[in-house]
């Protein structure tokens, strides 16, 4: 059995915590907590206390170190518990654990029912024989870990989910003629009432009362899904009718604007077919995923166009109630807002860029939990991007608390380092939330990013930037042995978003694993002293070497520094905040022995190589 160090994680790969029998685990996890607190964990009937129970605000998202979980690479909900025993981090974002649609991907959401895949045998023998029930216990135990746990919550359904079928006037929908040729427009149809032939096909389909879609959901859902009827089979049943009448849902489109979506042609496959849509004027710019549609958070004009501050308030408590409910239920402590990204309001046909738009619903949303739980933060999925307006006043209306952004997909090189200082400086300074250091996410871990992951040191300066630089972090599961050059399709976690048969192949990636368990050890010895108000950015004589410190009294206590430049080996540090001797503490190098030299308020570093960092305890 693994043991547990000094820092409270246990030294062991994904794929090795992952192998654990059912008894050494348990056994692991009473070492970790102890056997007063594991049998309080293990009690389901209330939840365990969030680390942040007393926290007033959303502050905590401004340094936590976040670790990404696809619940298909742990295969059960147990395996989230084993691998969180593996690291320090405190953060831990949890992918869509609800009902699957499309190529059973996580994103196609099909009801609010939690998924059975994930059900765990061992648990569910010792009486834990839900979905719901294990996913309790999941968080209890991560929580009496000193984990914050968040979810992903999808602002998008299966185009013939059980959520759209039960309410379609939540949903936009577009009307066909009768050859399915063509679409209908204004004044032939309204684009906010289609929804009542949606409803009209299903009544009489059912053969159900004529006031269906008056009746409470709960009531709804029994009768269109009959107790002990085939759910999926009721689906294809509607899905049929509802495209034999010329009935489609739109489907989801990124990059505003991203308005009127315009039917374009029915396409076919064997005794399969679909329609096909694009964004008028904008098939090139707008992006088009077919398989999901959103919800309806706005009205829409005569043209198919959102109309300014036209907000479907049934709609939008729709989503927040089963949201609010959902974490409630469960105590998760933030969520991830799935393609945050999207300026779904600013998707009119108005000349005018209005940036303080403030009826969002992401933030409508946070509102809304934030007079339960003040310290529930959201992680938005969004990039800075300026598509219709600007990113970070995008960010700023949506009340975001993290963003995740782009830096997994940057070469190391100066360009990074100055997204880097932009990130401390005029973000840090001047907007509510702060961005993240990403290293690399799940779902976007595809063979054709593996160009941003195939040096040795490259791999390891990004973990080493994300730990040490006190700005959010995020990191998916599976990076810590990533393999330099993967090929195989089961190697990229991306792929197991669907379904797939054979297991994800975890990398085998030793010296990655070796120098991350360094790091991981040595964040947890310094990250009292890491506390971003001391934190300075210093001046090098190598415009390609970022180099920072943290102060105690003062004076530099902690200084770190990566050097990115292929051509210089040496970076010279001036700054009068170094007035003491420094020990040398850590380095990834492999190659020559790095030389320091400190006089006067100078730090000479010789012998760092590109991908090569080094870190310094000043004694005081």
């Amino acid at each position: 059995m693994a043991i547990l160090n000094k820092y409270k994680f246990y030294e062991l790969t994904p794929k090795d915590c992952l192998n654990l029998s059912f008894e050494q685990s348990f056994a692991m996890l009473k070492d970790l907590l102890g056997e007063t607190c594991l049998k309080d964990a293990l009690d389901i009937s209330k939840p365990y206390p969030s680390p942040l129970k007393n926290t007033k605000d959303t502050n905590w998202c401004k340094t936590v170190k976040i670790i990404g979980i696809n619940p298909r690479l742990t295969k059960t909900f147990l395996g989230i518990v084993q691998y969180a025993m593996t690291f320090p981090e405190r953060g831990i974002h949890l992918m869509p654990l609800w009902t699957t649609g499309d190529k059973g991907s996580l994103y196609v959401q099909t009801s609010w029912r939690l998924n059975d895949e994930f059900i765990d045998p061992d648990l569910k023998n010792l009486g834990y024989d839900t979905a719901e029930k294990q996913l309790k216990l999941v968080i209890n135990l991560l929580h009496a870990m000193g984990k914050i746990v968040g979810f992903d919550a999808l602002p998008h359904v299966d185009n013939f989910s059980e959520i759209t079928l039960l309410n379609p006037r939540f949903f936009e929908w577009a009307k066909l003629n009768k050859q399915k040729t063509s679409q209908l427009f204004y004044p032939e149809v309204d684009y906010n009432t289609i929804y009542k032939d949606v409803e009209k096909v299903i009544i009489s389909t059912l053969n159900a009362p004529e006031n269906l879609f008056e009746l409470p959901e709960e009531e709804r859902e029994k009768i269109v899904f009959a107790p002990n009827s085939d759910r999926t089979q009721v689906r294809i049943k509607l899905m049929k009718k509802i495209r034999a009448a010329g009935l489609w849902p739109l489907p989801v489109t990124e990059h505003a604007p991203m308005r009127p979506v315009i039917f374009q042609r029915i396409k076919k496959s064997g005794s399969d077919y679909w329609a096909e849509f694009e964004v008028k004027d904008r098939a090139k710019a707008a992006k088009i995923i077919g398989c999901i549609t959103p919800y309806k958070w706005y009205k829409t004009d005569k043209d198919g166009c959102i109309v300014k501050n036209g907000v479907e308030q049934e709609v939008w408590d729709y989503f927040s109630d089963k949201i609010f409910d959902f974490q409630k239920e469960y105590n998760f402590d933030f969520l991830r807002a799935d393609m945050a990204h999207n300026q779904i309001s600013h998707s009119h046909n108005g000349k005018e860029k209005d940036e303080t738009e403030k009826q969002e619903m992401w933030a409508y949303l946070k509102d809304k939990i934030n007079v339960q739980k003040p310290y529930f933060g959201i992680l938005s999925e969004a990039f800075f991007n300026t598509y219709y307006i600007n990113g970070i006043a995008d960010m700023v209306n949506k009340k975001a608390d993290i963003v995740l952004g782009n830096m997994n997909f940057q070469y190391l090189n100066k360009e990074y380092i100055d997204t880097i200082d932009d990130f401390l400086n005029p973000f840090r300074k001047n907007f509510p939330f702060y961005p993240c250091v990403c290293i690399f996410s799940n779902d976007g871990d595809l063979k054709e990013h593996s160009k941003y992951f195939q040096s040795e040191e490259a791999n390891e300066i990004r973990f080493f930037i994300s730990m040490f630089l006190n700005l959010p972090s995020y990191m998916g599961m599976g990076y810590e042995t990533k393999s330099l050059k993967p090929g195989k399709p089961a190697e990229f976690s991306n792929e197991y978003v669907k379904h797939q048969s054979k297991p994800y192949l975890f990398g085998t990636n030793a010296t990655l694993f070796e120098q991350i368990t360094l790091m991981r050890k040595l964040y947890e010895k310094y990250k009292n002293t890491i506390d971003t108000s001391t934190l300075k950015l210093l001046e090098t004589d190598n415009p390609s070497c970022l180099a920072w410190c943290y102060l105690k009294n003062g004076r530099a206590k902690l200084l770190f520094a990566v050097n990115l430049n292929p051509k210089k080996q040496t970076v010279n540090i001036k700054s009068p905040l170094l007035t003491d001797r420094a020990e040398f503490v850590y380095t990834n190098s492999k190659y020559d022995e790095i030389t320091t030299d400190i006089e006067n308020g100078s730090l000479a570093i010789e012998n760092i190589y590109i991908g090569e960092c080094a870190v310094y305890e000043f004694e005081q």
